[in-house]
Order: C-alpha cells, then structure tokens, then sequence
C-alpha cells in the first residue's frame, strides 16, 4: 500500500539521527511492505541509526529470508496484495522463541488493532508515521524481549534466587522459564507469544493476588503509546483462553474494577 512518512521536521540523514538517538546494537530487522518506497526508506534509516535492517516485499520472501538466518523483529504491512500481513502473522504465530512483530497499518481502527494484538502482534503502527517514531517502537519491543531473556536466564521467573532450569507448575499445567515452554495437562506444547509469556510470569510469580491492569502494563513492559487498558485486557483474554483447553478450570479470574486474579496453586520445580 502506497504511503508517505510523516517526519515532523526529522531527516534521513544519519548525522541528526545518531545526534538525538542512541546507535542500536546491530538487531536485526526485517520490513515486510509492498511499497518499494517504503522498504527503501525505513531500511536506511534503520541502518544509519546502526539496526542490521533489510527489507522483503511480500511474505514468500520473508519465509524464504527466516530460512535462511533468523531475526530479531519484523515490521509487518497488513495491507498486501495477495496475501495480507495478517495472514503472515497468523502463520509466524506457531514459530517457537520467533522474532517481535510489529503491525504496520493505514487502518485505524480500534478492532483491527485489536485483532492484530490478539493474533500476536507486540505493537500495531498506524501510517503514515514518522522513521522516528517506528524506530522507538522497535527499540521498545527490543527491550521488552531482552529483559524477558534476561529474567529467564538469570534469575527464573519465580522467586530472584531461582536457578535458571526452574519450571512451574499448576493445574496440570507446566511452564519451563528457561525454554519459554508452556506444556497443558495432556502433554501438548501450548505456544505463546512474548507478551503472553511475560504476563505469565507475573501470574506465577505472584499467585492468588489481584493484579491491576496498570500494573500489568508496567511490569510487562507496554510503554508505548498503544498500550492501554483494552490492551492488556485482549492479552489476557488470548492467555485465558490458551489456559483453558480442554475445559479446565478457571485460571485466570476477572475482578471487577480491580484487574486480574491467578487462581492456582503454582509450584517452583527444578527442571
């Protein structure tokens, strides 16, 4: 889809860039867009501010470019020609321990947006937007995705002085923090998004108390703008659903005007 950045005085020029924002860590990011205009400018901007950034013009070819090297987040164009962003979304949904996603979208409204988030989505941009702008998103999703690592790898999820192998259990259920494996009752491996598994982990490491839904935002790490009640109420809603197969118990309970209560027991093992 045919679009023009908004860019409220910002160059493309690497010199200003880099003068107001830190250099990146070299990730790597992918746009999927079929605007070659787009593609172009995103991806040099992206560079310049020191992202290994590159650019595909419709999902076959990201498919063929994660076949060949992984990345570390992918900014998605919903409207394609032929298959739609929301289509590739649904299928990098079952990819274990996948790249953030990113929506990109001239569709502004709140179901659309909701919809995406639901399937999966770490964050939905609205065209036309600034370079800026998507660049500070990324980077937020980037955090988000590093302390998460970082927690599971170190500490667990559980308790600080948990060793990193530590699994959890309730309902039947079982989460391995280092591997980000959530296993329901009957055995099946249950995938779960990065968000999802961050708001677990608040669950488990705090049972049987009510969290908020600012709370949620805060120790989950939504600090973009897009994030509000209503999204963090979709990711539970997405988690709840997932916790509930087979008919199970109830696990996570609405409280009203107060947020959300995990209702299991949850047992700290060693993997």
């Amino acid at each position: 889809m045919t679009m023009t950045f908004h860019t409220s005085g910002d160059t493309m020029s690497s010199g200003v860039a880099n003068a107001a924002i830190p250099a990146a860590t070299g990730a790597r990011i992918v746009i999927v867009d079929d605007d070659p205009g787009v593609r172009e400018l995103l991806t040099e901007f992206l560079v310049d501010n020191g992202f290994g950034a590159e650019a595909v013009a419709n999902g076959a070819a990201l498919r063929d470019r994660l076949d060949r090297r992984d990345c570390d987040l992918i900014v998605l164009d919903i409207m394609m020609p032929g298959e739609d962003g929301l289509s590739i979304l649904r299928s990098l949904m079952h990819v274990e321990d996948g790249p953030g996603i990113i929506m990109f979208s001239a569709i502004s409204s709140e179901i659309d947006r909701i919809v995406a988030l639901e399937m999966g989505a770490d964050d939905y941009i609205l065209k036309p937007s600034s370079p800026r702008e998507i660049m500070a998103r990324i980077r937020s999703v980037l955090r988000r995705r590093a302390s998460t690592a970082a927690r599971g790898t170190t500490t667990g999820i559980g308790n600080a002085g948990a060793a990193p192998t530590d699994c959890y259990a309730f309902a039947g259920w079982s989460f391995d923090a280092r591997r980000r494996k959530l296993t329901a009752p009957d055995g099946v491996i249950v995938a779960v998004t990065e968000t999802e598994y961050r708001m677990l982990a608040i669950f488990l490491r705090d049972p049987q108390i009510v969290h908020s839904r600012e709370d949620l935002a805060d120790l989950t790490g939504r600090d973009v703008p897009s994030c509000n009640d209503r999204t963090i109420d979709v990711h539970v809603s997405r988690l709840r659903r997932k916790l509930a197969v087979n008919g199970g118990d109830e696990i996570i309970r609405t409280v009203r005007n107060r947020g959300y209560l995990f209702l299991p027991r949850v047992e700290a093992r060693a993997a």
